[in-house]
């Protein structure tokens, strides 16, 4: 349920469902993602190839296996890399579905309200109310719309609460205005504060 009861003010009530959390799961990886320094993942798997490939040749040469078991090794390492890729992948994916379950995710109502100084949260047992400087981004999806405290922890307000993709849209882009006046504000307190004389 959603409720723009002003044009700078709104309140949702809703229950995630386990789809919506794996759409922000693999949002927050790609967050995380964009922290990796890519040379490892993409160095690693070659040295690792570079390495076979010589002990297959060292092998080949002293006469330790037949040049097709050197072939084999290489072709079944890199058949296992891919393997266990997916299988990491899948396990991920289920240790986040079963924590979505133990947390009793399903069941729980979150009423979020939004007006131009602050956001409030409220959960069973739980109401926290932050700044807009407290949000570093705002992504919006065709799921839901993730606000980002920092790569790893944001919230987010399903799709299906909005009346329609343009209201969704709208609400994403005043999000989005609003974290970046925040921004701004920390930006120029913290230049006026470099720029004040040290006290004697």
């Amino acid at each position: 349920m959603s409720n723009a009861t002003e044009a700078s003010r709104f309140h949702f009530e809703f229950q995630v469902t386990r789809a919506e959390d794996r759409v922000f799961g693999t949002l927050t990886g790609k967050n995380l993602k964009a922290h990796i320094d890519p040379r490892i993942s993409a160095v690693a798997p070659l040295v690792a190839i570079f390495l076979i490939i010589v002990w297959a040749c060292t092998a080949v040469d002293r006469g330790w296996s037949t040049s097709g078991a050197a072939f084999g090794s290489l072709v079944w390492f890199m058949l296992g890399y891919f393997f266990a890729f997916f299988v990491m992948l899948w396990c991920i994916r289920q240790m986040f579905d079963r924590l979505f379950e133990l947390r009793g995710a399903a069941q729980m109502t979150w009423q979020v309200a939004f007006d131009d100084v602050s956001i409030i949260i409220r959960t069973p047992g739980i109401e926290s109310r932050m700044l807009w400087n407290a949000i570093a981004a705002v992504k919006d999806t065709d799921t839901l719309v993730a606000l980002w405290y920092d790569a790893r922890f944001g919230f987010f307000i399903p799709a299906r609460v909005f009346a329609d993709p343009a209201s969704r849209v709208a609400f994403a882009e005043w999000a989005s205005e609003h974290v970046r006046r925040a921004a701004l504000l920390r930006s120029d307190t913290s230049a006026k504060s470099s720029a004040s004389p040290a006290c004697c």
